[in-house]
């Protein structure tokens, strides 16, 4: 499975990947969603908030998990994992004061790091590097 992951998308074109989706999270979270069809299922932002930064992460990890060589891969999911909770706190931060129509919220931060979290853990199960595998069999 490992080397179907592995070998599934080039390392540049996941990287377009995660800056285009990074862009995208940035856009959304930052224009107004006035117009926009209404979900008529409670809490559907959260649901939205999970999904993309799981996405997000998980495009990261995977783009440094074939592009970095010689790396600590459980270094480089930890580092991933942090920046992106700390990005979508900073988001948050930046709908409240530089928006009128966009407002921090809590429970959103939770959704955002509860994607993050996913993705580091299917992240662990589906890349596991070889050579790491080796080291942790004493």
């Amino acid at each position: 499975m490992q080397k179907l992951i592995k070998n599934l998308l080039p390392a540049k074109l996941l990287l377009v990947l995660a800056l285009v989706n990074t862009l995208c999270i940035v856009y959304l979270s930052l224009t107004s969603t006035q117009g926009l069809p209404k979900v008529q299922i409670n809490q559907a932002d959260k649901i939205f908030h999970f999904t993309a930064y799981f996405v997000l992460s998980f495009l990261w990890i995977w783009y440094l998990f074939k592009a970095v060589k010689n790396a600590r891969f459980i270094s480089i999911k930890k580092i991933v994992s942090l920046l992106v909770i700390i990005f979508g706190i900073f988001i948050e931060v930046l709908q409240e004061s530089l928006t009128s129509y966009r407002t921090f919220d809590y429970w959103d931060i939770l959704a955002n790091s509860a994607g993050v979290m996913v993705a580091y853990w299917v992240s662990t199960y589906l890349m596991r590097p070889e050579k790491q595998e080796k080291k942790l069999n004493f």
